[in-house]
């Protein structure tokens, strides 16, 4: 067994526009992922992560050029990419930049005896989730086949309720089913997700479900309807070692005052 981890970087809720300079909610996501990646090339360097993980919502107007955008930007990463949608994301764009998230050779990653899982939760024309049934199917046929190994599961839409009512109203609909197949496992160490913008760590029958804040803006924790907050945006790292443990870390960026939204905000 190699002292070594296998490391993941998790980032989520990226929300490109085509133009750069666009804002939103007062604030200008492209220019917080440029903050980012200053802060994630330092780990990067130490670190040197064999998967980047995008759990969704990599645009937000839909746009070609939004995707074309962040993938330039990833372009120097010296791991492999893998991306899951949200609900902001566009699926014909989506798969010209980063492949079809139904074929599993963008589904499945293996390092020494961790099997790395990607869902798509995306749910046309709605805000919240849903596990199609090509990926129930693909979530059981996998897992049967992966008993001896640990497994690490990443989608957009959260699982669990977060403590926050409007965004337990817009988690992943039919999780219930999720829940039955994975039920029957010992071998999945974690549930990772996004769409949340916010840190949240919850477990359920000695597994726990993570989400990762935004690289975007931040909402409130337990906040019962839309509520942004002043936290800065942040990604996760995850260390995965051969016994199947793990450790993970939240970084957040510096403060940055031109990086706060306007809290006065009702949705969007």
């Amino acid at each position: 067994m190699t002292n070594q981890p296998t490391r993941i970087l998790q980032l989520t809720d990226l929300h490109l526009f085509s133009d750069p300079e666009t804002k939103l909610l007062g604030f200008n996501p492209y220019k917080s992922l440029q903050s980012i990646l200053v802060s994630v090339a330092d780990g990067i360097a130490k670190k040197q992560p064999s998967l980047l993980a995008l759990t969704g919502d990599i645009s937000q107007d839909y746009s070609q050029a939004s995707y074309e955008i962040a993938i330039k930007l990833f372009r120097s990463f010296p791991c492999p990419i893998a991306a899951t949608m949200g609900n902001h994301d566009y699926p014909t764009a989506f798969t010209k930049v980063f492949g079809d998230p139904s074929q599993e050779i963008n589904k499945t990653f293996a390092f020494n005896n961790w099997q790395i899982l990607f869902l798509n939760s995306h749910w046309p024309e709605h805000v919240g989730g849903q596990l199609a049934k090509n990926e129930l199917d693909f979530l059981y046929k996998t897992l049967a086949t992966s008993r001896k190994q640990h497994v690490m599961i990443f989608l957009h839409h959260p699982i669990l309720p977060t403590g926050c009512a409007w965004l337990d109203r817009i988690m992943t609909n039919n999780a219930a089913q999720f829940l039955e197949i994975i039920d029957q496992y010992q071998n999945i160490k974690a549930v990772i997700c996004g769409h949340i913008h916010q840190e949240n760590n919850i477990s359920r029958l000695s597994v726990p479900y993570l989400a990762a804040p935004a690289t975007s803006w931040q909402f409130a924790v337990k906040s019962h309807d839309f509520k942004l907050d002043t936290l800065m945006p942040g990604y996760r790292w995850i260390d995965l070692y051969d016994d199947g443990t793990f450790q993970t870390e939240i970084v957040r960026i510096d403060y940055d005052e031109t990086l706060i939204p306007d809290l006065n905000s009702h949705g969007y």
